[in-house]
């Protein structure tokens, strides 16, 4: 702020102990330029609440007087802090600093020389190049200021003053993600989830690349149980996620609880080449083809699941072996009944309804020597 004080004091400082040629030029009365000047020292020596109603009174005479309508702004944005009122100045400021280019412009279409008088006496001189690109920084570094005391205020848990610094913000700039954003956790608080839903969708919609606003969105609708829009969202989220299969995930249960087995299918085959061993969305799978009515696809997710388990030669859920093994029986896929009943035999080599089902695939098979094989290790149990 400091910074920002010295740069404004310098722009001002011309007019503290005489009028600029530009100044001149904008028509002060002599009580106008009395009230400049008065306000000027008053700032001077930071007495703002002094000063502030003199640059008002230059700025009724002569709206667009560049060191008062500057000045005003500092106070507001250094001083008071009044960062809305602030920008409103910074505003005006530029609006004043563009005519004057817009006036040289239309100089130099007809008078050259005139033009150039005009430029160093105007413009070069007191730096309005420069000026304008500092006014124009501040006026958007309003905006940043604003929202960082709306975290203040959220971070001290008063969020309701949050909400109301954020809606200020929003009505100048009705494009700023962070804006709503804010507003949305504000609500979210505030245990207002219909309103934190609502901005988080403005976010989103601001931004189709904010993957948090749109998981903030499909959770909000997941915990009200409206598990299609859950899933719609989350799906959303996934677009722009090319790191984890967890939007997918969360979709495919979302998708799940709706009692939509497509959709849910669907989304956890996406999960699933995102994550190509994860055991959960393999049996998950598994269990909503059979669902759907398609034993192959049920049984292929069963096999991919056991393959993995049993990689490492041991077995940590025997379970989808068994359940494995009669599916295979079901669809009467007795080579590979033969490969998987072999693992079962081997986490449990006493289970005898295990041999049971060799043999009896062997038998499908005709296959004596695996018969005779199987038949006796069934004796041997006897």
């Amino acid at each position: 702020m400091k910074k920002f004080k010295k740069i404004l004091f310098l722009i001002g400082i011309i007019s503290i102990f005489g009028t600029s040629l530009l100044f001149a030029s904008q028509d002060l009365s002599v009580q106008g330029k009395k009230n400049l000047r008065s306000a000027n020292m008053h700032l001077g020596g930071n007495r703002h609440e002094k000063a502030l109603p003199l640059y008002e009174l230059v700025l009724e005479e002569n709206p667009n007087q560049i060191d008062a309508l500057n000045n005003i702004a500092a106070i507001y944005y250094d001083m008071k802090g009044d960062y809305p009122k602030a920008r409103e100045y910074f505003i005006r400021l530029i609006d004043v600093i563009n005519g004057i280019f817009a006036e040289y412009e239309e100089i130099k279409l007809t008078d050259e020389k005139a033009a150039k008088k005009y430029y160093k006496t105007y413009i070069k001189k007191l730096k309005l190049d420069d000026m304008l690109e500092s006014v124009i920084h501040f006026r958007d570094n309003c905006i940043t200021q604003m929202v960082n005391s709306g975290k203040l205020k959220i971070q001290s848990e008063e969020f309701e003053a949050a909400i109301e610094i954020f809606t200020k913000i929003a009505e100048i700039v009705p494009d700023s993600t962070i804006t709503y954003r804010l507003m949305a956790l504000s609500y979210e608080k505030l245990d207002d989830m219909e309103n934190s839903r609502k901005y988080f969708i403005k976010t989103a919609e601001l931004d189709p690349t904010d993957i948090f606003a749109m998981q903030k969105v499909a959770s909000l609708y997941y915990d009200e149980e409206n598990f299609i829009e859950a899933g719609n969202w989350y799906l959303e989220a996934a677009k722009n996620d090319t790191e984890t299969p967890d939007n997918y995930y969360n979709a495919g249960l979302a998708y799940m609880n709706s009692g939509n087995d497509s959709l849910s299918y669907s989304a956890f085959q996406k999960a699933l080449e995102f994550d190509p061993e994860n055991m959960n969305i393999i049996v998950t799978l598994s269990n909503i083809a059979l669902s759907l009515k398609d034993s192959e696809a049920s049984t292929m997710y069963l096999q991919k699941a056991v393959d993995i388990d049993a990689a490492d030669e041991t077995i940590d859920n025997p379970m989808y072996v068994t359940t494995l093994c009669y599916k295979l029986y079901g669809l009467k896929k007795f080579d590979e009944l033969i490969k998987y009943g072999e693992i079962w035999h081997k986490f449990d080599p006493l289970s005898k309804e295990a041999i049971q089902m060799l043999y009896n695939a062997s038998k499908e098979l005709n296959n004596k020597e695996l018969m005779d094989k199987y038949n006796k290790m069934y004796q041997d149990m006897q």
